[in-house]
């Protein structure tokens, strides 16, 4: 063929016309002949050889497909293609995924899975995801994939995310030798041991008086408290811890904290002391010597907090607030994953992961009293969690708030 045809001269039905005129000499040719066919086609439709083979070899015949018999009459994408497998999770699947990843405050796929397992009958009970969710939306949640979650969140992650790292400083003190040092593998398997240390709130500056948050988290059920202080005095750190242990249903035996001036001192000693707490720190410049504890800095304080300098009294009654609620959703309702088994294998070691809350792991031990565990599922009972998580959001925006307005009140006076 020597003239050509430019592109875009046929539409696409037009073209499926020609293809289907030529589909019956095609399939009755020769093999020569379909080459040529092919070519030609090729050449005047600016369509893909292959293609046009496949359409030709398919138009009007009875393709068999998954047991039912289809008879073809046209060579149209919607006759021919069969490309796939169906879509399962459709639209309405995502608004619930979106909405549930959204009350759970926006965890991992994982995670996110397991809080829709382990609390279907708050969640699908709830009049607001009630509304909305049918029988066959519920049955999909309870067997979707974290995997699968990932796709279908992957285009609205971006949007929260938060930049910058945590940079902690530390402090060394005399009181240091009469305190033993423990380092992770150390750690005793038993009800009771905390973990404590300080998150700053100082946007990388340690000039003047600023807030922190003292996170505390159980290492056998996952059970996190969060304490937001004025500053880094011993008198408040001393209180915060006495509010945290009042608050964490297990008796503490034993507190590990990091070399910090706010553990390491005669107050906190004194503390553990007349309690019967045995107590201990990490190695020097060894962060993962807590590792419990480590791990909730991102995920239940800076999420929230960000690394903003706050040092203000509505701040900090902000912060009291909302970081309270977040405690409250992490122990009650949001599933924490915790190795069970280890085992090596040449030079790769494979962990056997258990995915449950940290009110569930609490309900199973021994050590916790009957009186302590009714309690605790009777205020589980009368939370609303998706307005707990309404809320969360809520103080979360007026923390952005009172930062902006204090910004502004100190570029007008300064």
């Amino acid at each position: 063929m020597v003239a050509t045809v430019p592109k875009e001269v046929y539409t696409m039905k037009n073209r499926y016309v020609i293809i289907k005129h030529n589909a019956k000499v095609y399939q009755k040719a020769t093999k020569k002949q379909k080459s040529q066919m092919l070519d030609e086609l090729s050449e005047l439709l600016q369509m893909n050889r292959h293609y046009i083979g496949y359409l030709l070899r398919n138009t009007g015949r009875v393709v068999f497909r998954k047991g039912k018999v289809v008879v073809v009459t046209d060579s149209t994408k919607d006759n021919i293609h069969q490309r796939g497998r169906k879509r399962i999770y459709g639209k309405d699947v995502l608004r619930a995924v979106k909405k549930l990843w959204r009350i759970s405050g926006f965890v991992s796929s994982k995670h996110l899975v397991g809080f829709i397992r382990l609390n279907k009958e708050v969640l699908f009970n709830h009049p607001e995801i009630k509304s909305f969710v049918t029988d066959r939306t519920k049955e999909l949640l309870l067997s979707i994939s974290a995997s699968t979650v990932d796709r279908l969140l992957k285009p609205y992650r971006d949007r929260i995310k938060l930049k910058n790292r945590y940079k902690g400083n530390p402090f060394s003190s005399n009181l240091k030798k009469s305190i033993k040092v423990e380092s992770w593998f150390d750690k005793p398997k038993e009800p009771g041991y905390i973990e404590v240390e300080l998150v700053h709130h100082n946007r990388a500056s340690g000039a003047e008086e600023f807030i922190y948050t003292l996170t505390a988290t159980e290492i056998q059920t996952g059970w996190t408290e969060l304490e937001p202080i004025k500053n880094k005095a011993m008198v408040w750190t001393k209180a915060a811890l006495e509010s945290i242990c009042k608050r964490i249903p297990i008796p503490v035996k034993r507190l590990h904290s990091d070399n910090g001036s706010e553990f390491i001192n005669a107050h906190v000693q004194k503390f553990c002391k007349d309690r019967e707490i045995w107590f201990t720190h990490s190695r020097p410049y060894r962060k993962n010597d807590a590792p419990y504890v480590e791990s909730k800095n991102w995920s239940m304080v800076r999420a929230y907090t960000g690394w903003r300098r706050y040092e203000t009294e509505e701040e900090l009654k902000i912060l009291r607030k909302l970081l309270r609620l977040v405690s409250l959703r992490n122990n009650l309702f949001m599933p924490q994953m915790k190795v069970v088994e280890r085992q090596r294998l040449g030079r790769k070691v494979w962990k056997k992961y258990e995915m449950d809350i940290p009110l569930n792991r609490v309900l199973r031990l021994k050590e916790v009293n009957a009186k302590t565990k009714a309690a605790l599922i009777k205020l589980r009972n009368t939370i609303d969690i998706v307005e707990l998580s309404e809320q969360i959001e809520y103080l979360t925006e007026e923390l952005s708030a009172a930062y902006e307005k204090k910004l502004r009140r100190k570029k007008t006076h300064g």
